[in-house]
């Protein structure tokens, strides 16, 4: 009910946003257009998650996203991709899929699009039909990827390079909340990882649900300390998703799914929750997880920035990433949530 009540609020939030876009000003510090915060930039993206469009409210959900486009797309140092994070649609319909379309084709956000499922965007149509090979959410998935970032793929998950740096994007099979991650995938993304590991370059990974027990899960998800341990997360494969990650130094990973604002550690508003979390590898080295807000709904449950339309700006140079935060409907810095990541070697 809490939940529910929320998204409505939020819903309306969202439109008085839109009707009065410098409302969101006040959630930033610096107005400019995105450029990169130091010279020799490697590679650049953006990051954005959970835009949950929808066929109805077309005007305010489609509204919000263009103003974030549009923003990329009048970037001063042009991005070299721009990552959805998942739950791009509401339901996974094609009448949601075709409004993201058309919003993303009306402009140029950068070269490279990477399109990644959430779970709901696999509750369209045939939702339990995955392997059928005439209609289901597996083809449409495809379907749509090819429409709105031209790139072929087989399945649920693939990888793209992008000036040297893996990009590698993992997706659940199933329909449920969690993920559910074949073994087939599995053994895919550990092949993936050694090629992306030989590049001596840092690995971008990008995955709707978070890693279980991360960013303040399992009570950030339904705001009851009682949930088990998986709730809000991958689910069943966490763990041979981590046992992978932990193998390389310099990995990313990069996931939304929770609707949490921004936060910084230690903060002491709101639940347990931190945009950017670290956890040990195999040699003693941070594997960086960081958190996309929901673009689309505002958050006032769990403490931390409230503004909807916001993501990260993450750029690549030698030596280390930085992690920038944005709103993208504004055209704000949000600088108190940036950090530097130092690379490993």
């Amino acid at each position: 009910m809490l939940k529910t009540f929320a998204k409505l609020v939020s819903l309306l939030l969202t439109a008085v946003m839109l009707l009065s876009a410098p409302i969101g000003l006040l959630s930033g510090k610096k107005e400019a257009k995105i450029t990169h915060a130091a010279p020799d930039c490697r590679v650049s993206f953006a990051a954005i998650s959970d835009i949950h469009l929808r066929g109805n409210f077309k005007p305010i959900f489609q509204g919000m996203l263009d103003l974030g486009l549009n923003d990329m797309s009048n970037a001063k140092d042009r991005l070299d991709a721009v990552a959805f994070v998942g739950d791009i649609t509401d339901h996974g319909d094609f009448d949601q899929w075709d409004v993201f379309a058309e919003a993303v084709g009306d402009f140029d956000i950068a070269d490279n699009k990477l399109v990644v499922v959430g779970n709901h965007d696999t509750w369209g149509p045939n939702r339990d039909e995955f392997d059928n090979p005439e209609d289901g959410v597996k083809p449409t998935f495809i379907h749509y990827n090819k429409v709105i970032a031209d790139r072929d793929i087989t399945e649920m998950y693939y990888s793209a390079v992008i000036n040297g740096y893996y990009f590698i994007a993992l997706g659940s099979e199933a329909d449920h909340v969690s993920a559910t991650l074949s073994d087939t995938q599995l053994a895919w993304f550990a092949g993936e990882m050694e090629k992306a590991a030989a590049t001596g370059l840092p690995i971008f990974v990008l995955m709707h649900q978070p890693i279980n027990q991360t960013h303040g899960l399992p009570y950030n998800w339904e705001l009851n300390k009682d949930d088990p341990l998986d709730e809000g997360g991958i689910g069943d494969e966490s763990d041979e998703v981590v046992d992978i990650l932990k193998q390389y130094d310099n990995v990313f990973y990069i996931s939304g799914h929770i609707h949490s604002g921004y936060k910084n550690a230690g903060s002491k508003l709101g639940a347990p929750y931190a945009s950017i979390e670290t956890m040990e590898n195999n040699n003693g080295n941070p594997i960086t997880l960081i958190n996309l807000p929901s673009y689309m709904y505002f958050d006032f449950i769990h403490g931390g920035h409230l503004f909807n339309g916001c993501g990260w700006v993450v750029e690549a140079y030698d030596g280390e990433v930085m992690l920038r935060a944005r709103n993208f409907a504004t055209g704000t810095w949000l600088t108190r949530y940036d950090q530097t990541v130092k690379l490993v070697g």
